[in-house]
């Protein structure tokens, strides 16, 4: 561990560790790694059946390391942590949010919200400035997310102006302790547990006060006897819909604190994965179009067969007609195909008593480990993907048979089995959009360390052993380092 440390960035994502591990000294698709005292033991999987095993076919339960972390978010259990009948229940009541169908409905909201993002990369690409992408992208993803949640009719113009919920989340995301740090003073700041009660303190305010007036005001249009119309409906109404029908309350009126308090842990952690995940994903993509001619042209050529050669209009178009953006097969190529390099998480289960992983003829037990079937590492085994390190979208174009065709389970970014992403739909079309109206007339360029040396950094390597400087780093997701600096340029 040591002599790979030394040869990675410092602040490297933990996953990365397991990929370099396996390949650096052949290791089996199955094998255990002991992080005392910075972390938990691992039961590391890096194979398409074991993963399917471990999340689909006999799920095990996620491990409490993921909730401590998410705990300072939520506060509470979230529908992340939670298992059995309660997990069941609000997947349930949150279900019909994320469908596609009601999905669709929000689409001219985040073509809104993604028209302000654009307009500031414009006003950079005019000055010509080097700024934060990866704090750009975060912005516009608050704002969807925001609105596809809590209020679809109205932006928490995160990108333009100040809102309390925001400052509070970002920073409670800024003091969360940083996995494998061994500094005590830095693990044990005392100072921490009350800037995370004053963050969680700001946080239910807002979201106490948007969440009341929301079942206010659907109190008031049921005793209008309006219609009752679920598109365009905030996720959040659809919520409160099943929850009534479940607890057989027919009036907002008549709900008690029950829905309010059990609903607040969730809208944070959608809050929070739906922003950060999908931020550092348009970041990737972007970066990714901009590097490789041939796929810009291709990405291109798609948006103006799609949406015509204006590309004034393209906003427009896909307000009166939110469905088009089914037809970008190669920008949807585009967005796996980053997510296969570059995955914002993956799902780590507590092993079980007697629960064994079988694997050539051996039997790897797993009482007690966390155990991790490791998208990063998965996604870049040469093992399962050819030309691994590549990006090639048209993996995700080719037929079955296609020496490129993807093996089944081995592409984990929103995980498999009753435990996946629900926000997935979400982060898909929101990264559709964003990128359209992005990069149909703009590309980026990556600004690291303008004027520095970029190969050393305290001894340490400042970049991956494929040369990559955007590697990514662990803020409760993977995230691009140093939020990747750029500067935007037209053509």
């Amino acid at each position: 561990m040591a002599k790979l440390v030394m040869s990675l960035p410092e602040n490297i994502h933990p996953h990365t560790f397991i990929h370099y591990l396996k390949q650096t000294y052949d290791l089996p698709d199955v094998f255990y790694v002991d992080t005392w005292p910075v972390g938990d033991q691992i039961c590391a999987v890096v194979n398409p059946e074991l993963a399917q095993y471990v999340t689909v076919q006999h799920s095990l339960p996620k491990h409490p390391a993921l909730e401590r972390t998410l705990n300072h978010i939520t506060g509470f259990k979230s529908l992340v942590g939670l298992e059995g009948q309660e997990h069941k229940r609000w997947r349930a009541v949150f279900n019909p949010g994320f469908s596609t169908a009601h999905l669709m409905t929000l689409v001219s909201g985040i073509v809104d919200d993604c028209t302000v993002f654009r307009d500031i990369l414009v006003k950079h690409a005019e000055k010509g400035d080097r700024f934060l992408l990866e704090e750009a992208a975060t912005g516009v993803t608050i704002d969807v997310i925001g609105r596809a949640v809590l209020r679809s009719d109205a932006s928490m113009n995160a990108q333009t102006s100040e809102n309390e919920f925001v400052e509070a989340f970002r920073s409670q995301l800024t003091w969360l302790p940083k996995s494998g740090d061994m500094n005590p003073f830095r693990i044990f700041n005392p100072v921490r547990p009350f800037i995370f009660l004053y963050n969680e303190y700001r946080m239910n305010r807002y979201l106490t006060k948007v969440v009341s007036n929301r079942l206010q005001t659907r109190h008031d249009l049921e005793n209008g006897n309006e219609e009752k119309k679920k598109r365009g409906k905030p996720i959040l109404d659809l919520a409160l819909d099943e929850y009534r029908a479940e607890e057989g309350k027919g009036s907002t009126k008549n709900l008690d604190a029950g829905f309010l308090k059990g609903v607040m842990p969730h809208i944070k952690v959608f809050m929070f994965a739906g922003h950060d995940t999908t931020s550092s994903t348009i970041c990737y993509a972007a970066k990714a179009i901009s590097e490789n001619p041939e796929v810009l042209q291709k990405f291109r050529a798609e948006c103006d067969e799609v949406f015509g050669p204006n590309i004034e209009q393209t906003a427009q178009k896909i307000k009166d007609d939110p469905r088009i953006i089914n037809r970008l097969t190669y920008t949807v190529a585009v967005i796996k195909e980053t997510l296969r390099l570059f995955p914002a998480a993956s799902s780590v289960r507590l092993g079980q008593p007697g629960y064994m992983l079988q694997h050539e003829g051996r039997q790897y037990p797993t009482d007690t480990f966390m155990t991790w079937p490791v998208a990063h590492a998965l996604h870049h085994s040469p093992k399962f993907w050819p030309e691994a390190e590549s990006f090639i979208p048209e993996r995700w174009l080719v037929k079955e048979g296609d020496p490129l065709f993807p093996i089944k389970g081995a592409y984990r970014p929103f995980e498999w089995g009753p435990r996946n992403c629900i926000g997935q739909e979400l982060a898909m079309i929101e990264s559709r959009v964003a990128l359209v109206l992005m990069l149909r007339d703009l590309t980026i360029e990556v600004a690291y360390d303008e004027g520095k040396d970029v190969k050393k950094s305290g001894g340490l390597p400042r970049t991956t052993p494929e040369g990559e400087r955007a590697y990514q780093i662990l803020i409760a997701t993977a995230k691009p380092a140093e939020g990747m600096p750029v500067r935007m340029k037209r053509g």
